[in-house]
């Protein structure tokens, strides 16, 4: 089962506010090795979410890592063209 963006944040702040791993195992019928690396990440994933850098809808955390993506298209586009 894959687990979305906002789901995770959820997760994290329940057991923040008490609950424990494996009560969120039972409730989110997730394997508690999934909810260990949700806590392991928290920092990445929260940091994520206080700058908006992706959808909460979203299940994976990966950015870009090309900031000009659309100028390298474009040359490769202009290339093939040629």
């Amino acid at each position: 089962m894959t687990t979305s963006f906002q789901d995770k944040l959820n997760i994290i702040k329940e057991i923040d506010d008490g609950m424990k791993q494996v009560q969120a195992v039972k409730k989110y019928q997730l394997l508690q090795s999934m909810i260990a690396t949700f806590l392991k990440k928290r920092e990445q994933i929260e940091e994520a979410a206080n700058y908006n850098e992706i959808n909460p809808q979203r299940k994976r955390l990966k950015v870009a890592t090309n900031e000009n993506t659309d100028t390298a298209v474009d040359s490769i586009l202009i290339n093939i063209e040629k």
